[in-house]
């Protein structure tokens, strides 16, 4: 037995498959974040609490991560999409704008460092995303146009940092 359908039938049809593809397509509303909310986010302390909805809307909807990584480049003294060099491997120098960045290896009593070079006014705040992941470190004050941090593995946002600095694709903000 073969079933018709009217015209008002497929119409209903056809607009309900519509509507299902445009669900589909949209982030959930919960994962909007305000303006104000990413802000605060792109501006926090290094090391203090943060927002965990904002978290999970950064890294569950590509509008916002594109809307936060505006922001922090809009406040960076320099920032870096990708590293500029190219490369098979990890990365052990990257330019950041005015700023160059080296990670010396790792010697037997010591973990490897981040050394970080520039002229004029030094970075605070150093951070790095890749994807879904990112970490965000306090740099220190600058010694002669120098600042170094030890990218230590028993501390997890440092060994990070450390990671996502040798990967040609993460991103990388000078604050």
């Amino acid at each position: 037995m073969t079933e018709t359908m009217t015209d008002d039938g497929a119409a209903r049809l056809l607009a309900e498959i519509h509507a299902a593809r445009g669900l589909l397509r949209a982030p959930a509303p919960a994962l909007r974040q305000s303006h104000a909310a990413l802000w605060a986010h792109a501006t926090r302390e290094p090391g203090r609490p943060v927002d965990l909805a904002v978290e999970r809307a950064i890294r569950g909807d590509p509008e916002t991560a594109r809307r936060y990584r505006t922001m922090l480049a809009a406040q960076a003294l320099a920032h870096a999409p990708l590293a500029l060099a190219a490369s098979d491997g990890s990365l052990s120098s990257r330019r950041v704008g005015p700023f160059s960045l080296d990670i010396l290896p790792a010697e037997p009593d010591a973990p490897p460092l981040l050394v970080l070079r520039g002229e004029g006014r030094m970075p605070r705040v150093i951070e790095a995303m890749r994807g879904d992941e990112a970490v965000r470190l306090d740099l220190g004050p600058p010694v002669d146009g120098t600042i170094v941090l030890a990218l230590d593995p028993a501390v997890p946002e440092a060994d990070r940092l450390g990671r996502l600095l040798g990967d040609p694709a993460s991103a990388v903000f000078l604050l």
